[in-house]
């Protein structure tokens, strides 16, 4: 009788304890307004004014910016303009792309990855970036190559060269980073090369702000 007694007692307080583990692994719905995107094993929870217009594909996010603060674009007027683009158009869009991380532990420095289709001349840019051309005969033709010394670990781009003579098109530049387990890719104008850290840390800080904790941590 006692030990019925004493497991009755107990009852309440496993119960809570049970309670406790089965809420804290019970997914949490997104805070109010934002949308979550599940990108390979990660959840990451964005205000909807980051996402792109249209709808988003599995395993993936497309989010828009704005340099160089990167507010959300959806309503903000602060823009700038473009090559070929009405003043109201903007360059100070950045266009972010989040798929899973592959995580290779074979993965080349940026400057091995492309070695092969590069020229040997070497120029520091503005901002301190190393810049070197594509051959003419390479996937890349027409793009040169920016990377941060000594072999662009810390941040990469590949840009379009601007054409002479112009044909009114925007020119873009597109790099990637990582972290934990997702892979950022940037899509912006080549104007912001000179404040490359500032694209790097603000596409970082914006990506690790929207991952949700794991369960198990």
């Amino acid at each position: 009788m006692r030990r019925f007694l004493l497991v009755l007692g107990l009852s309440p307080l496993l119960l809570a304890l049970v309670g406790v583990a089965l809420w804290r692994l019970w997914p949490s719905p997104p805070p109010p307004g934002t949308v979550e995107a599940t990108i390979g094993a990660k959840r990451l929870h964005f205000a909807s004014a980051y996402l792109r217009q249209g709808p988003q594909e599995p395993n993936r996010a497309d989010l828009v910016v704005l340099a160089p603060d990167f507010a959300p674009a959806a309503g903000d007027p602060r823009r700038l303009p473009g090559a070929g683009e009405a003043e109201t158009a903007g360059a100070a869009q950045v266009f972010i792309t989040l798929t899973p991380d592959v995580g290779d532990p074979g993965r080349l420095a940026p400057a091995d990855r492309y070695a092969a289709y590069l020229e040997p001349d070497v120029q520091v840019s503005e901002g301190g970036l190393l810049r070197r051309r594509f051959e003419d005969k390479s996937p890349f033709a027409d793009e040169d190559f920016y990377l941060s010394a000594p072999d662009g670990q810390e941040f990469s781009a590949r840009c379009q060269r601007p054409k002479i003579p112009d044909d009114g098109l925007p020119q873009v530049c597109l790099a990637h980073l990582a972290t934990d387990g997702v892979d950022i890719a940037l899509r912006f104008d080549p104007r912001w090369l000179p404040q490359w850290a500032m694209l790097r840390d603000h596409a970082l800080k914006l990506t690790r702000g929207a991952l949700r904790p794991q369960a198990t941590e």
